[in-house]
């Protein structure tokens, strides 16, 4: 029974590792969806197919919000820093910050570019997947 159970637990461990990348993905796309419904902000999707299967092969999503919406996405994009590669440049008047996920079906990239130094005057969150 002992044996059994040390199984379990492994296997729920290994299923909880295989998951956590996915969760922060989920989490950064359930806001751009929600954001992308505000008056305040401006949402694009575009979808780039195969001509022959109908099959999608890259999709690009960007959402521009004001800048009283940015820290909402500041700090989600620095609380899932951990789920994949993540990069945070500072230029002159523009902060980016990349995250890059990567599973064996798919690459997400996610970028947020805030103008302003200290009070952000504007942000622009871009999603890119790409299919394998």
């Amino acid at each position: 029974m002992k044996e059994y159970t040390k199984h379990i637990a492994i296997f729920l461990a290994l299923c909880l590792w295989l998951v956590m990348p996915v969760g922060a993905q989920n989490r950064i796309d359930k806001m751009v969806e929600n954001y992308s419904t505000v008056g305040s902000s401006t949402f694009t999707s575009v979808v780039e197919r195969d001509p022959s299967t109908r099959q999608v092969q890259k999709v690009v999503k960007v959402l521009q919000v004001p800048g009283h919406q940015t820290d909402q996405f500041r700090t989600a994009f620095l609380k899932e820093k951990k789920a994949g590669t993540f990069v945070q440049q500072q230029q002159d008047d523009e902060q980016t910050m990349t995250l890059t996920c990567e599973t064996s079906k798919q690459v997400r990239i996610y970028m947020l570019r805030l103008e302003g130094r200290f009070h952000y005057r504007s942000g622009k969150v871009t999603i890119l997947v790409k299919m394998k």
